[in-house]
């Protein structure tokens, strides 16, 4: 039995905007498992939206429902975007190319939450986290198991074994849910999905920063360049 399957809760970490509603949404279609978020997730209110990413919402208090979740035998699993806790419950941990992420996740915080700020700022961790410190920080974490954006968008059928793996849940489906199916019903939310179309966004000046500040971290995930990630496609949740 898979150490995911015996725990009351597992994580679904990562950074903004790296693939986190992706992997709700191939949890639901692929293995039929609802997910839930300690965030509001106001914007997959609409009820097919919703559906698709397979949210259970929580209520107002989100740690009161996950403990009482857990209390009731329940296995969980939960959308964060924070700093890995101090419990010991298993993870599983989406990377994307950090320059992707902090683009996409510069969008959202203007668009959607209306803040004023800029991508600079973003790559600086002035939105609130740095995305190497992230992703150095839930990497190394026991019973973690990290997967890549770019395999999820492919549903990539090794990514789907070790997934299956990891949770202790047979493989229903295979993922077939488009792009433009998510981004015609959010099209705000699920805004263009391409790793080199929001990396172009970044300016000389804006790429020599990120490179400074996240640069090491980036080519140890194997990204950087017109390395992996570079070229993806369109894909949902960017």
């Amino acid at each position: 039995m898979s150490v995911a399957s015996r725990a009351p809760v597992t994580w679904l970490a990562s950074y903004p905007r790296s693939g986190n509603t992706l992997l709700r949404t191939i949890l639901k279609r692929c293995f039929d498992q609802p997910s839930q978020s300690i965030y509001d997730d106001a914007e997959i209110a609409d009820p097919e939206v919703a559906r698709l990413v397979g949210h259970e919402a929580v209520g107002a208090n989100a740690p009161a429902f996950i403990a009482g979740a857990a209390q009731a035998g329940r296995s969980l699993y939960v959308k964060t975007h924070e700093m890995p806790p101090a419990d010991k419950h298993p993870a599983i941990h989406v990377v994307r190319d950090g320059r992707s992420a902090v683009v996409s996740h510069a969008h959202y915080l203007r668009e959607i939450l209306g803040r004023d700020i800029t991508l600079a700022e973003v790559s600086e961790g002035k939105a609130g986290l740095s995305w190497s410190h992230h992703v150095r920080a839930w990497g190394p974490r026991p019973h973690t198991l990290t997967v890549r954006y770019e395999d999820l968008a492919a549903g990539d059928a090794a990514t789907l074994k070790k997934i299956s793996a990891f949770i202790g849940k047979p493989l229903l489906h295979g993922f077939d849910i488009s792009f433009e199916t998510l981004h015609a019903l959010s099209p705000v939310f699920f805004r263009s999905g391409s790793d080199s179309a929001n990396i172009l966004e970044m300016d000389g000046e804006t790429q020599r920063l990120f490179e400074r500040l996240h640069g090491e971290t980036l080519r140890a995930l194997g990204y950087g360049g017109a390395g992996r990630g570079h070229g993806a496609g369109a894909r949902p949740n960017a």
